[in-house]
């Protein structure tokens, strides 16, 4: 369920929804980002190491130990490759020492060089200059340092072949004389002899192959450059270590134009800082961890930024400053894995102080763009809160008309694209599976005086007419819970009074528009921030529990149709000369239904055989018969039943498991109801000698019931005139209806429009609820079922909208780009259900048996999902236990159980409504409920135990596998 806090919503609506006006000092801030670029930068830790990890006196040469892009991964030496990325853990030493080092070591800004090789001379020269090195350490770092611009030197092999060419240049200075090797270092001599490369050859020790150097290469790095965001540069480490250093230094270096050394890097992108760690081969220093605390702090976004816009070392001690202020420290010991959550959750929270610290000092980068998008004369319309009254009748549903028919055209060519294509096949597949379920399901309530077919054509008109005209295109509508339960307590009230269904819904869709309009007038959507999470899981948990109830009502009927015996035979026998033992007296062919001969309270159930021939003499009214109680029947049903549950339970727990890929297990959890109906519909095909109830399927596109001539429906009467008093009295049904439409429509339009999904083309909350009325109307007068925002299909067409970024640091989930708003999907998907309803030889063989398995599996998993359901379990627990939640922590536990036992108290007076003869009002209770909520504050509660209880979720996807 959605969730919302009334009393912060009416302040906080224009932040969620639309931009800013540009101030005229942020007017150049774009100039100075594009100048000197604070993006992500890719750090690669090279450390001068033996060559045999077990000898430390063996030839020396660099090697790569570690790199990062947001998170820290590792050269792990036994196998051979990368470690998962991590979170940086560093010692606590590290930083203060590199702090330390920083303060007396150098740093060089805006550097000139445009080579490796001048880079690292001046380095060199600057720290002799410094009296940081002497002359005597100088000639101990000339053939280390100089080793780099050597390896790299049109290198264009992959890491592990480039490793052992890095051997190669060490070898071959060790076999070399001094003289030599310092001209080879003053970069004169570059060439090595055969015999240098046959030495390097057989001492190398790599598997790595060296022919075709350049696919490998390009393989390693095309698969790295794709975590790699464009435009990002380099940051450079190197830890020289050596028996010949007796100095410890530090050299940090800031290139005024970022170059490109080929070879140097993993990758070929341009490098912005080098930084160079000096220091003996035995030293009370860890230069290692030194080097991975500055690796660490380059990854890091604040002090990034510290060093792209640093003038002098004090600004970048200012960086380290900073980034030491936002450190948390962990004291030694073994810790079970659960003992680190509240340390992720203090985390978060500093994390968030440091974020909006930073973005307070200026507008992001999102926002301007955002706005700077927007025309100069659309500017003051994104500037209105759509949940602010105007003060003019019509104002909020004119502003909305204004604000989205500039984009008319944008919405059907925005939905041109193979991206577009997939998102179709994968809502249509979606929205199929609930509109037969809600079809077969709302025929047997109304003894099929709506069935399959009117749902479908319902949900395929009104479906097309919102995609077209609504100002939210992207909300899917249909069948819902709420809506559903309210059709079967209308038919059940209409029924108890004598009143015609069809009319008498007429009436109810005609005073929908009515009032719909009037709410619209007087901009009475803003009513919505009164809303909240308290009455939303009431009745989320009443439409689970009677999702719930309704399946095994079902299966208890079938068991009544068709019982488990000991001898068919003999009960057929005694069927043919009692028949009430089974059943109750057959109608006549004068008679209108069968309802009045079924089973109190089960509708249209009726046991369907596959013998349809009209000379059965217990014919009935869907063109199947009412045969003997038949073996087997109600053992099918039940497996029919649990296994269609099982099926798309397991498919929804296998979307968040480990097994094959992210997109894989993501298709198979959102087809899961398709995939469980089409599954147990196999079944039940190749089981032979059961005679399943099926749905309920006239042949064409006519209606369900055979009494219907005619597709409209005259508000005064089909057979018998409608009461004058009815036509008036449906004012009061026709108000409990849009109380539902009213929640449903606005709630889902503002889950669809929140700021984190980044649409630009605006809402349109009043156009929406008007067209909802409109659509009420017709759907009345042509007696099909009233349709309804559906929250969870309008979820999954903007997850399979949404286009996420492909450039992601390892060890970092992927992240929302953008959504494409358009009008195309959804229209394509309702046309494509219309035509469904054709193919009434398919939906046929469907039983009614697997679309109860959906109910059950809709029933549990929304109730499973509740905050409710979450707090109930806390009455049966440990402290110990407790879930590591806002609302535990931040409230007494005695306060938790009493604001729990009200919304159970008030889910059991809802169900005691449900079954009384007011049923069809429990829309009105839901309306006191909300009045109730608000009283909180007044006793026992305060607000921040409300806002702990009854506050928004922080909706974080539970997709975070790989």
């Amino acid at each position: 369920m959605r969730s919302r806090t009334g009393s912060r919503r009416a302040d906080s609506e224009i932040s969620q929804y639309h931009r800013f006006e540009l101030p005229h000092e942020y007017a150049n801030i774009f100039d100075y980002e594009d100048s000197l670029s604070t993006g992500t930068l890719f750090v690669q830790l090279n450390e001068w190491q033996p060559s045999d990890p077990q000898d430390f006196y063996s030839d020396r040469h660099w090697k790569e130990k570690a790199r990062w892009i947001k998170f820290e991964e590792d050269w792990e030496q036994g196998a051979e490759k990368w470690g998962k990325p991590h979170v940086a853990h560093l010692t606590f030493h590290s930083l203060p020492e590199l702090r330390r080092f920083m303060e007396n070591g150098l740093v060089l800004l805006n550097v000139e060089e445009t080579s490796l090789t001048d880079l690292i001379e001046t380095v060199l020269d600057t720290l002799q200059d410094e009296d940081l090195i002497q002359s005597e350490d100088r000639e101990s770092l000339d053939p280390i340092l100089f080793h780099i611009t050597k390896s790299q030197l049109g290198s264009t092999r992959p890491r592990n072949l480039r490793a052992s060419m890095r051997r190669l240049s060490v070898m071959a200075d060790r076999r070399r004389s001094p003289a030599s090797a310092a001209t080879h270092s003053d970069g004169t001599n570059g060439t090595t002899n055969a015999e240098e490369i046959k030495i390097s050859i057989l001492s190398r020790g790599s598997s790595a192959s060296i022919e075709s150097p350049t696919d490998q290469v390009k393989t390693a790095q095309s698969h790295l450059m794709k975590k790699i965001p464009a435009n990002s540069e380099a940051a450079a480490i190197l830890v020289a270590q050596d028996e010949n250093i007796e100095v410890s230094a530090l050299a940090l270096v800031r290139l005024l134009d970022a170059q490109v050394f080929e070879g140097f890097l993993e990758v070929p992108i341009p490098v912005r800082f080098l930084c160079i760690f000096i220091g003996p081969a035995f030293s009370q220093h860890d230069f290692h961890e030194m080097g991975r605390a500055m690796g660490t702090l380059f990854s890091d976004e604040l002090f990034r930024d510290s060093a792209y816009a640093a003038n002098d070392k004090d600004d970048m001690m200012t960086g380290i400053n900073g980034f030491l202020n936002d450190t948390m420290v962990l004291p030694p010991g073994e810790w079970d894995r659960d003992l680190l959550f509240p340390l992720t959750r203090v985390q978060k929270k500093e994390n968030e102080k440091v974020q909006n610290r930073r973005k307070s000092m200026k507008p992001s980068k999102d926002d301007i763009e955002g706005l700077i998008k927007v025309p100069d004369s659309q500017l003051r319309l994104y500037m209105i809160n759509p949940l602010k009254r105007t003060g003019h009748p019509f104002g909020g549903l004119i502003n909305d008309v204004r604000r989205r028919l500039p984009h008319y055209w944008a919405d059907i060519r925005d939905g041109l694209n193979f991206h577009c294509l997939a998102t179709f096949f994968f809502v249509f597949l979606a929205c199929v599976a609930p509109a037969i379920t809600f079809g077969g399901i709302l025929g047997e309530k109304t003894d099929n005086w709506m069935g399959l077919v009117e749902m479908m054509m319902s949900t395929s008109v009104c479906g097309m007419i919102f995609s077209l005209f609504s100002g939210q295109p992207l909300m899917i509508i249909g069948g819902t819970g709420p809506v559903l339960v309210f059709e079967e307590y209308l038919y059940t009230f209409s029924k108890t009074f004598g009143l015609e269904l069809l009319p008498f819904r007429a009436c109810i869709g005609i005073w929908v528009f009515l009032i719909a309009t009037i709410v619209v007038a007087l901009e009475g959507s803003i009513l919505v921030k009164y809303f909240t999470r308290f009455t939303e899981e009431i009745l989320a948990a009443l439409i689970s529990l009677i999702f719930i109830y309704e399946t095994f009502d079902g299966l208890k009927y079938i068991f009544k149709l068709d019982p488990i015996l000991e001898d068919y035979c003999v009960a057929n026998e005694t069927y043919d000369s009692h028949t009430d033992i089974y059943y109750k007296e057959l109608p006549t062919p004068s008679q209108p239904s069968l309802s009045s001969v079924l089973p109190q309270g089960y509708g249209g159930h009726i046991k369907l055989s596959n013998n349809n021939s009209n000379t059965d003499p217990y014919y009935s009214t869907c063109g199947a018969s009412l045969s003997h109680p038949q073996p087997n029947v109600a053992l099918m049903s039940t497996i029919l039943t649990f296994g269609t549950f099982f099926i798309a339970y397991v498919l929804k727990i296998f979307r968040y498991s480990r097994f094959l890929h992210r997109e894989v297990r993501r298709a198979l959890g959102d087809f899961g109801i398709a995939i469980a109906i089409l599954t147990m519909v196999l079944v039940d095909s190749a089981v032979k000698n059961t005679d399943s109830q099926k749905v309920c399927i006239p042949g064409g596109l006519v209606p369900t019931k055979p009494e219907r001539d005619s597709w409209f429906v005259s508000p005064m009467g089909l057979q018998e005139t409608t009461p004058i008093f009815a036509v008036f009295a449906a004012a009061i049904p026709a108000f409990l209806l849009f109380i539902l439409l009213y929640m449903e429509t606005l709630l889902t339009g503002m889950l669809v429009g929140k700021k984190e999904h980044q649409l630009h083309k605006g809402t349109g909350f009043h156009l929406d609820l008007f067209l909802m009325g409109v659509l009420s109307a017709l759907s009345g007068l042509f007696g099909v079922p009233w349709m309804c925002a559906a929250t969870v299909r309008t979820v999954s067409h903007l997850q399979s909208l949404s286009v996420m970024t492909r450039k992601n640091p390892p060890g970092v989930r992927p992240k929302l780009d953008y959504i494409i708003d358009q009008r195309l999907t959804n229209f394509l998907v309702s046309f494509c259900i219309g035509l469904l309803a054709f193919t009434s030889d398919l939906l046929e063989n469907i039983p009614i048996a697997v679309l109860l398995g959906v109910f059950l599996y809709l029933g549990i998993s929304s109730l499973c999902g509740l905050n409710l359901t979450d707090r109930v379990k806390v009455f049966f627990m440990p402290s110990k236990h407790h879930p590591d939640d806002d609302f535990i922590r931040q409230v007494k536990l005695w306060k938790i159980h009493i604001f729990t036992l009200i919304q159970l108290i008030c889910l059991a007076g809802l169900w005691a409504v449900k079954n009384s003869m007011i049923a069809i009002a429990f829309p009105f209770f839901l309306i006191l409920l909300v009045m109730f909520r608000h009283l909180f504050r007044f006793f026992i509660f305060n607000d921040m135990d409300l806002e702990a209880l009854d506050g928004e979720d922080e909706e974080e996807s539970p997709e975070h596998i790989d």
